[in-house]
């Protein structure tokens, strides 16, 4: 199994750097960051993590076409393969509910919008990128330097997101960690591989958040909050059950979640509904649950391990290494 670890900006861009240098040197396969407004810059956290590291890959989880025109994003991606020796990962999305709610930018048509930006950067690095589609015109587009092919990977939920990852990405990242959600994404999956008649040419890569504590009960409870949208947030309703939840429970709190209360949401996660999604514990904890994921067919996971700061970071990764060579 890969294991992956993602780093969320609400640090120094420098402290990333740090982390992802004792990533690599813990065992860990990539370095994933996000691309929010709100946080630090993605890609020059990056940038600073590709000078201190080696070996390890490098990734957004994940970076919007709404916030970068497709060209603009081509660019810092190639920029940073550069940098790297060929360690990017391009992670791509449509982007999180403060688009709308903060910048005044909705996200209209998703599949075409991550479509037409795939094509887009692709086509940078063929020499020439001509798209006339529903979101962006551009013809004629070139890079003027060669570089490495990088490997796409789209952030998929949804049915259709998925199917379009199969059909048109290098891998997909995903939450969930039920095995009916894993069964689900796996055949989803692979319809969009068939259209393409690309079998087994996208990887699935499962993301969560492990809060590290040896009294499981207590990294439960911290661990609420991190589900409230993955739960109570806006989704089809037939993915309730498939994410091993009962829609009874689920449906109140998204309607408190539409109120905004969010205090009163993570107060009504049950255990069952943070499982679903994340895992507290110990180290050994997690290596069961990894244990578990391999055995369903899972390949490759993304581990948030927070850390409130640079050295506690550090010292969780540095704990968590030792599973993963314990898992190889």
């Amino acid at each position: 199994m890969k294991v992956g670890t993602a780093v969320w900006l609400d640090r120094p861009a420098r402290d990333a750097a740090r982390i992802a240098s004792a990533a690599e040197q813990a065992g860990f396969d990539a370095l994933w960051v996000p691309d929010h407004y709100f946080l630090r810059d993605s890609f020059v956290a990056l940038a600073l993590a590709a000078e201190a590291t080696s070996t390890i890959k490098l990734g957004t989880a994940v970076a919007s076409p709404l916030l970068r025109h497709p060209a603009q994003l081509g660019a810092s991606f190639a920029t940073l393969q550069e940098m790297s020796e060929g360690r990017v990962i391009v992670g791509l999305g449509p982007g999180g509910a403060e688009f709308h709610t903060e910048l005044g930018l909705p996200i209209r048509r998703p599949l075409s919008l991550i479509e037409e930006s795939v094509d887009i950067i692709r086509g940078l690095g063929d020499g020439r990128v001509d798209v006339s589609g529903n979101h962006f015109e551009v013809s004629g587009a070139k890079l003027r330097w060669d570089y490495e092919p990088m490997p796409v990977f789209m952030a998929g939920r949804g049915p259709k997101m998925l199917q379009l990852s199969g059909r048109i990405a290098d891998g997909v990242i995903t939450h969930g960690l039920a095995r009916s959600h894993i069964e689900y994404v796996a055949k989803k999956v692979a319809a969009g591989e068939a259209q393409a008649d690309r079998g087994g040419a996208c990887e699935i890569i499962y993301m969560f958040v492990h809060e590290l504590d040896d009294d499981r009960a207590t990294a439960l409870d911290r661990l609420r909050s991190s589900v409230i949208y993955m739960v109570g947030g806006s989704y089809s309703e037939e993915l309730i059950p498939i994410y091993g939840l009962d829609p009874d429970e689920v449906l109140p709190i998204r309607e408190v979640t539409a109120t905004g209360d969010l205090d009163r949401a993570a107060a009504m996660m049950t255990p069952q509904m943070i499982e679903a999604f994340n895992v507290g514990g110990s180290e050994y904890v997690l290596l069961k649950r990894l244990t578990e994921l391999a055995e369903l067919g899972v390949e490759s996971v993304i581990l948030q391990l927070g850390g409130d700061t640079v050295d506690e970071a550090i010292a969780r990764t540095e704990r968590v290494g030792r599973v993963i060579r314990e898992l190889s």
